[in-house]
């Protein structure tokens, strides 16, 4: 399903910025803040704030309201019931009216020159393209995870893998891209069966249909997961690998994807023959970890379309 076109006399605004939230009061207020400082950053942007709470059972929804009540920009305030990160974005993309919708994290903060980064990339377009950059660890104290801080500007490719090219914490779709690629599939992502993937199968989709996506090292987003010990990163990264898993599982018949899963499986069993359990030595994640957590995820996604849930 496809988000639906404007209706006729509809504003248009240049950005959407959309966060997803649930449970994350204390951390959104920051979030919030550096929202606000990138718009007063662009004042010849117009630009929109949509807020979707997730179900959230905080005092998340009067937080929003608070704060949409003290700045001088629209906000929209959606409230999802359908639990998951997809299912509020797809509800985000609905509601949306920026010419590109920017997403972002509830638990992340924008650099003040985000927009104004932004439009200048979009101005100089001659084809709707994807964008993501940097996400820097805004808590020194955090474990260096979810994070990316690659240097160098790069272009999606063959052969390079989708997964992880961009991360979803900072990322930007123009409205063009969202009518012709779709909706998130609501079965990946954080609160939903598969747990993770769910940027990566959208880029995949996008770039599949001849959309370029881009990496940009001057877009910047700091975040603040939170997560200080090794069994909080190990729990996640299972999740991602489950995700991952998932998505090979749904575009198995596709060549483009099919030669990473083939050299994924082939490096990780032949370190593991050579007695190299250690994946990540860092985290602590091991060949095992990554095998095991793929195939499940392969199997979960055999199993519901097995079941008729799938799309």
């Amino acid at each position: 399903m496809k988000p639906q076109k404007h209706n006729k006399g509809r504003p248009v605004t240049d950005f959407s910025i959309l966060i997803c939230t649930r449970n994350r009061a204390d951390k959104l207020q920051n979030t919030l803040a550096s929202v606000a400082a990138a718009i007063a950053h662009a004042p010849s942007l117009s630009v929109e704030v949509l807020l979707v709470d997730n179900g959230s059972t905080d005092n998340t929804s009067a937080t929003i309201a608070q704060w949409a009540a003290s700045v001088p920009f629209p906000v929209k305030n959606i409230f999802e019931k359908t639990p998951g990160l997809s299912a509020a974005r797809n509800a985000g993309i609905r509601a949306a009216t920026g010419n590109v919708v920017a997403f972002t994290d509830d638990d992340c903060t924008l650099n003040p020159d985000y927009l104004t980064t932004l439009a200048r990339y979009y101005a100089a377009d001659t084809t709707p393209t994807i964008r993501g950059g940097k996400v820097e660890l805004g808590d020194p104290t955090d474990i260096p995870y979810t994070i990316l801080l690659c240097p160098e500007p790069k272009k999606l490719q063959s052969p390079i893998s989708p997964s992880g090219f961009i991360i979803g914490a900072n990322m930007a779709i123009p409205q063009s891209v969202l009518h012709s690629t779709g909706f998130f599939d609501e079965r990946f992502g954080a609160g939903a069966p598969f747990k993770a993937g769910e940027e990566s199968d959208y880029i995949y989709r996008a770039y599949r249909a001849g959309t370029p996506v881009e990496y940009v090292p001057d877009l910047i987003v700091q975040h603040f997961h939170g997560r200080k010990d090794k069994a909080a990163i190990h729990q996640l990264s299972q999740g991602y690998f489950l995700g991952g898993g998932a998505m090979f599982a749904k575009h198995l018949t596709d060549r483009f994807l099919l030669r990473h899963l083939y050299w994924d499986i082939k490096g990780a069993l032949r370190a593991w023959a050579k007695g190299e359990t250690i994946m990540d030595k860092d985290l602590n994640i091991t060949y095992r970890d990554y095998l095991c957590a793929t195939f499940r995820g392969m199997a979960l996604y055999g199993k519901h379309r097995l079941c008729g849930a799938g799309k």
